[in-house]
């Protein structure tokens, strides 16, 4: 057998976003992984960081659905296509969610990805989930990439700061955007009401009402004070001669126990 090509031993080298789970938190989008391999333009071999920066700086108009392999970008400088060997559907499936951004006028380097969860199919697929903040905005509430693609984006690296509160305020904006994705978009209300209860970063879900169990303890303290009520006027009869204090007493728990029947009148209403 003869020696790989440059080619093959890019692909085979190329780090993906694997099987592993990802850690929760804040990354950014890093082409260094994908930068040289390759993809077919319009019929002619190219690389990913050209396609991208090709895409980028077409202003992209519409994407059309990918059929038989393929990809079409209507550009206002005409239609990208991008086909090609097999092989390069990881390449065309993450230029993908990059060319989504683009359409909008956003630039993925200045995005914000978090992830937030795994999934996997019968076929043995899996991919992870992130949601993107651009402008402190959710503007991509769910982008899927497969253990295949290539690893785009990378962990933000803490790093060496002048002022010593800027670390803090790093941490405090991943907890403010992972509290606004799962309280503010569907994908994140979705994951936060799934029966199944998927790990949730920085946001603690709801724990559902419990109206039975509300109804039953209401009704054992109402039946409890009640008979704190009856205590007095049972002394009273067995000790004539104390009813005179008893009265008062019975009297003070009965106003506290209408008053408690008056602030307990709507448990057990949604």
């Amino acid at each position: 057998m003869g020696n790989p090509t440059t080619q093959d031993t890019a692909v085979q080298e190329t780090e993906k976003f694997g099987r592993n789970r990802f850690s929760p938190g804040a990354y950014a989008l890093n082409l260094r992984a994908a930068t040289k391999l390759p993809l077919q333009m319009n019929g002619q071999p190219s690389t990913f960081v050209e396609v991208y920066c090709k895409l980028r700086d077409s202003k992209i108009k519409e994407i059309k659905e990918h059929i038989l392999g393929s990809d079409a970008y209507m550009t206002e400088q005409g239609e990208i296509v991008l086909d090609g060997e097999i092989g390069e559907w990881p390449q065309r499936a993450a230029m993908r969610e990059l060319a989504s951004l683009l359409q909008q006028g956003i630039d993925p380097h200045r995005c914000t990805w978090f992830y937030y969860t795994h999934d996997w199919s019968r076929d043995a697929d899996e991919s992870h989930k992130f949601f993107a903040i651009y402008d402190s905005k959710v503007i991509l509430e769910s982008c899927s990439f497969n253990a295949e693609e290539p690893l785009i984006l990378k962990r933000n690296v803490d790093k060496e700061t002048v002022w010593n509160s800027h670390e803090y305020f790093d941490e405090a904006f991943e907890i403010y955007s992972y509290r606004k994705f799962y309280s503010e978009t569907m994908t994140g209300q979705l994951m936060v009401l799934r029966p199944d209860e998927p790990i949730l970063y920085h946001f603690e879900r709801p724990q559902a009402r419990n109206i039975e169990r509300e109804i039953r303890l209401v009704t054992q303290v109402r039946i409890y004070r009640l008979l704190l009520v009856a205590l007095p006027l049972l002394a009273a009869l067995v000790f004539p001669s104390y009813k005179g204090y008893l009265a008062p007493v019975a009297v003070g728990l009965g106003i506290s126990f209408l008053w408690f029947l008056w602030q307990t009148r709507k448990v057990g209403q949604s």
